[in-house]
């Protein structure tokens, strides 16, 4: 068991990989541990398996642990009637948001991603939509999520996630 503290938060894991240069700092006044090592600049995730990965933060993981941080939270709704009462939504409550961006789905279907700014705007704009199933939140780990802040797609405003190209294990290892 390691344990991997950051921000505050320590986190008990199975097994640690780092891509990230480390550096040695020696505790020899603590009784519980001999020394430490300390990495800068990175981004800890932790997969279900509970093994740790230490990887390089990028400009992109910035932007959304700053947007975490201020209570931003990114969502996604279906195109259609689902949408109409979306935008009507924030037009009646004044909501305050990020530009929206047009992505194509599975099977010819379409969404709407956009960053809610504020907490309790997004609280109030989901009681507001609770009977829409296609509104909800994404989470940083979703496909959606990471192309609408790919750098590629700045100036689109329709994303064909057909036409993206992805890192996939998966397909390295095939």
């Amino acid at each position: 068991m390691w344990v991997l503290k950051t921000q505050g938060e320590s986190f008990y894991v199975n097994h640690v990989d780092c891509s990230v240069p480390w550096s040695t700092k020696e505790t020899v006044d603590n009784p519980h541990t001999k020394g430490s090592i300390k990495v800068k600049d990175c981004l800890l995730t932790i997969n279900e398996d509970n093994c740790a990965t230490i990887s390089q933060l990028t400009s992109v993981d910035k932007i959304r642990l700053r947007n975490q941080k201020l209570g931003i939270t990114r969502v996604i709704v279906l195109e259609g009637k689902d949408y109409l009462r979306f935008r009507e939504a924030i037009k009646q409550l004044k909501i305050k948001h990020s530009p929206f961006k047009s992505i194509g789905g599975a099977c010819s279907s379409r969404f709407y991603i956009c960053d809610i700014l504020d907490k309790k705007q997004y609280t109030l704009l989901s009681l507001a939509l609770s009977d829409i199933s296609s509104f909800r939140p994404l989470m940083p780990n979703e496909g959606y999520y990471k192309v609408y802040d790919d750098p590629k797609y700045q100036k689109v405003n329709d994303i064909d996630l057909d036409a993206v190209d992805y890192d996939d294990e998966e397909d390295e290892n095939a």
